[in-house]
């Protein structure tokens, strides 16, 4: 929640003419004896950012991943919701190489438990007809290279079974002299999202961003 209200502050700052530097980050939300120190301003951009957020917060459920949490339970999950609400809920997976072994796959290596999650993760956008969003790690070799399918780490079965994959690289990354470690350190980074797969539509697209660490946010900037 507090990463939330940390990006509306920087939406609202530069909605506002405002630098993006001067938003609160998670930490200045959560910790109660910052407050103290904040003016009148700072504390009415806060508040106003946690009423903004109060209007989407009854759609969001958190299910807190325990250890080895499996395609079973989502699938449940899933199920239940859909009987409890009444609708179906879109649904996002954070991250894919944190989901345990399916049942009975316990001698599974890592490649082999993500390529079953992977394809359990489709039957069950299949069967109950719910879009679902799966964060991804990055192989630690693909960091420095343009994003590719390859990027995406054990990635077999999701090269096959994405219907979309679109993977976020640094803006330069993989020519030369570049350098990643100065491109992230600076306040706002130049970030593009690339569709390295798109199974109905076009693919290859580059959209560019530009991302505020401090507060989580990305821009999407605006090409004429």
């Amino acid at each position: 929640m507090a990463k939330s209200i940390s990006r509306y502050t920087g939406e609202y700052l530069l909605t506002n003419g405002q630098t993006v530097q001067t938003t609160k980050s998670e930490l200045d939300i959560s910790d109660g004896w910052r407050y103290n120190d904040y003016s009148k301003e700072e504390q009415e951009l806060i508040q106003c950012c946690m009423e903004r957020y109060r209007e989407i917060a009854p759609h969001i459920y958190i299910h807190e991943g325990e250890d080895n949490l499996t395609t079973d339970e989502i699938a449940e999950k899933v199920k239940k919701h859909i009987m409890n609400k009444g609708k179906k809920p879109v649904v996002a997976i954070d991250y894919l190489q944190l989901l345990g072994a399916p049942k009975g796959g316990e001698r599974l290596d890592d490649k082999q438990i993500v390529d079953k999650n992977v394809m359990a993760l489709k039957r069950i956008a299949r069967d109950y007809k719910v879009p679902i969003i799966v964060i991804s790690s990055f192989s630690r070799a693909k960091y420095n290279e343009k994003v590719s399918l390859s990027s995406f780490k054990e990635s077999g079965k999701i090269e096959y079974t994405a219907d979309v994959a679109i993977g976020l690289q640094l803006k330069g990354v993989g020519q030369p002299g570049f350098d990643a470690d100065a491109a992230k350190v600076k306040d706002e980074r130049d970030v593009q999202a690339v569709v390295v797969k798109n199974r109905k539509g076009e693919m290859g697209s580059v959209i560019d961003f530009s991302y505020y660490p401090k507060c989580n946010l990305f821009e999407e900037k605006k090409n004429g």
